[in-house]
Parts: C-alpha cells; structure tokens; sequence
C-alpha cells in the first residue's frame, strides 16, 4: 500500500497500519535503514527469526523517533504539532508531518514522535532472517542474510 502524502491515502495506509498493531501480536517497532533520504520501519512480534510489517518513508527531512519502540499509533500531525515541527525544521508543502505516538524504554506511556516526509508505504509478509525453503507468497528472505549456494 502506497501513499503520495494526500490526507486520505496516508489516512488508508496508516489505518492499515494500526489495524495490524491492534488485532495481531506485531507490537515491537525498530528502524532498521535511513539512507538519508528513505526511513525503513520494520515491526514483528519476534525480531530474532523474522518482520512483518515495513513502513518506508520516503524523501525524509526531519525525524524524532526512537530507534526501538512499541504499541505504535500512526496519524497525521495536527496544526500545534506542526508548528512545534517547525521550530527544528522548515516545512514545505512537498512534506507531511507524520506523528507515530508510541512507548519507549524511557516510557510506558504513548510520546508524541514525528517524521517529516514526502510520502509512505505499507508492505505486509514475513521477511525470515534465516535461509528457508518453499516460501509462500507475500514471505522472502532478507536481502542481508547469507545463502548457501
């Protein structure tokens, strides 16, 4: 699932997104690449075998975030935080302000956390951190893990 930046596909794919913390043991969150322009966000219920969810931001220019956090609600920043946003960096019409309020090992309460970016994208599927056989659809195996040959 993919979004440009408009309020209603964000909206579509962040709905997704929540929809999957929600009903589904995928609670854990940790950025796992920032190129400098493109944020990957991988969830899983157990980082040492495999993720489900990627969340890519794509263009970023601005990012508060936790490199490890938890119970994830994903939404649109509001006018206040966006002005807040806005004292660090200035905002173009280009970026959204996308807020991911979320627990941290300094809190169990939810803390307001932000990206600025042009765009997301949801993937949903297994990514196995392992080598493995008969793969089915919407699993693969990390680009990083070394295979037999």
């Amino acid at each position: 699932m993919y979004s440009k930046g408009t309020d209603g596909e964000v909206m579509d794919v962040f709905k997704r997104i929540n929809e999957i913390v929600e009903k589904t043991n995928i609670d854990d969150f940790r950025i796992d690449s920032y190129s400098g322009a493109n944020l990957l966000i991988t969830g899983s219920f157990d980082f040492a075998y495999y993720h489900e969810v990627e969340v890519e931001f794509h263009e970023v220019m601005y990012l508060s975030l936790p490199v490890l956090f938890s119970n994830p609600l994903f939404r649109l920043a509001s006018d206040d935080e966006i002005e807040v946003v806005r004292k660090f960096i200035a905002v173009s019409d280009r970026h959204t302000v996308f807020c991911i309020e979320a627990e941290s090992d300094a809190s169990f309460e939810k803390i307001p956390f932000y990206v600025v970016a042009e765009s997301v994208r949801l993937r949903e599927g297994t990514v196995y951190y392992y080598e493995r056989e008969h793969l089915e659809e919407n699993e693969r195996i990390a680009d990083w893990v070394k295979r037999k040959s």
